[in-house]
């Protein structure tokens, strides 16, 4: 008897726990985003126990319909981890390899482009120049196009610089790689992947899309400026010419997808179920420059330190959504978050939660005496090399931060002489430096900035 009430004890404390963390994440959410507005979906996954799923905002501002966690995204750029995956599945049937040039392939390519490896392509240091800020593509994108006509129109600037001279982000290179896939394969990339990716893991609600502006309930939103409060479709936005015929995105960034089913992506392929273990490291592992540097991109992978810890991750943007999918192997954590709104980068809300899972950032302090303390010791004025004067006043039981002559914003004291704004993990420290004081700002993105020294 007294086993099962110790027990029940344990339990219900677990219990308030995981609700106690719920709600927390809640509040990340709400914090980011409006009820009437575009949204955004979310999924923390830590060692193979799902941590968290929410959803907030609208799919339509028309019919009002709220977003719901299984709902459909276009996940833009992620396409390219899909992308350099497929292309790691060739080569392990032998079909091609990452010495090949991409005229092998596609022998009508612009002759400068020819001899450029898959391996410079995937990595972003093949020196070719990007077609997005083009006018002349900009004046058909908004129609169909064959993916060969995609590729004549978009293939007659010159190369930019020598392979792995630089790192420089090419969409034009991720097309290029969708049509080797065709070529080495005999299918269509669309029907490739979904042969030896979708339906083995039974990614049910994840597809190319092949053409078209939107697919499902859920649409895709921009701000003719992002000072204005009123959201439009993507592609009524002339001035930045943003109706773009997916058949101009193919293999670069045309897959929609749901979170669950990223999840089923993102556990295979580290876990060496889509690709070798071994192939699946290339794809993780930093790319070195001619000069030695190492670049925080491997084949189809970003890599970098988040809040000091590893990651893999990659974004994805096309009109009308944002997102953002990220891995942290020393933790086993995976987090999605997808947004339908292209003005809303999901990330710093999917850091927060991340912060809040993995404990990285300090404690709110609860206990009055220590807000007292930390009060004392912080109040005063504070200036780096780059900022404005940064004033700290305790007015009451709060204390409030402000910049030169911006608003005055309430800031939340935390442990280890810390605090923050309200609604971020990101904060700033309290330190002796030389006998002087100074705050340091903490990013979790970023990492360590500028301190502002005690005037």
């Amino acid at each position: 008897m007294v086993r099962f009430i110790a027990l029940s004890v344990v339990i219900g404390m677990c219990t308030f726990s995981v609700l106690a963390q719920t709600l927390k994440f809640d509040a990340v959410l709400q914090c980011h985003n409006s009820l009437s507005e575009p949204g955004m979906v979310v999924r923390l996954e830590q060692s193979d126990k799902l941590i968290y799923s929410g959803a907030i905002g609208i799919a339509d501002l028309k019919t009002m319909r709220q977003l719901q966690v299984d709902d459909v995204f276009q996940i833009g750029s992620i396409t390219k981890t899909f992308t350099a995956a497929a292309i790691f599945k060739l080569l392990e049937s032998n079909k091609l390899s990452l010495k090949d040039p991409v005229g092998k392939f596609i022998p009508n390519i612009n002759p400068h482009y020819k001899h450029l490896t898959l391996e410079h392509i995937l990595s972003h240091t093949s020196g070719l120049p990007d077609y997005l800020d083009d006018p002349t593509v900009h004046k058909v994108w908004g129609e169909y196009a064959s993916i060969e006509d995609v590729i004549n129109r978009i293939t007659r600037k010159p190369v930019q610089s020598n392979p792995t001279e630089e790192y420089s982000y090419s969409n034009l290179g991720y097309i290029l790689l969708g049509k080797v896939i065709e070529v080495a394969s005999g299918l269509p990339y669309s029907a490739y992947l979904e042969e030896v990716f979708f339906k083995p893991l039974q990614m049910k609600n994840t597809f190319v899309m092949t053409k078209g502006l939107s697919v499902g309930n859920v649409q895709g939103y921009t701000k003719r400026d992002p000072a204005e409060k009123q959201y439009i479709k993507a592609e009524q936005l002339i001035s930045r010419s943003w109706k773009v015929d997916r058949s101009w995105i193919y293999s670069s960034g045309a897959i929609a997808s749901t979170l669950a089913d990223m999840s089923r992506w993102n556990k295979a392929l580290s876990s060496g179920e889509v690709i070798t273990l071994q192939n699946f490291t290339l794809m993780a592992t930093k790319t070195r420059l001619n000069s030695g540097k190492y670049i925080k991109y491997g084949l189809g992978l970003n890599i970098q330190p988040l809040a000091t810890i590893d990651s893999l991750s990659h974004e994805g943007m096309v009109p009308g959504f944002f997102s953002w999918n990220v891995h942290f192997p020393e933790h086993n954590l995976f987090a999605t978050a997808f947004s339908n709104a292209d003005t809303k980068h999901p990330g710093p809300m999917l850091l927060d939660m991340i912060a809040l899972q993995l404990k990285l950032s300090p404690e709110p302090l609860i206990d009055s005496q220590k807000v007292k303390q930390l009060a004392q010791k912080l109040v005063g004025r504070y200036q780096s090399s780059s900022s404005k004067v940064l004033t700290i006043s305790l007015e009451g039981n709060t204390l409030y931060a402000q910049y030169g002559d911006d608003t005055k914003r309430k800031i939340i004291p935390r442990e280890d002489s810390s605090f923050s704004n309200e609604c971020t993990e990101n904060y700033f420290q309290l330190r002796e430096n030389a006998g002087k004081r100074e705050i340091v700002p903490i990013y979790l993105y970023q990492g360590e900035q500028e301190a502002l020294i005690k005037l």
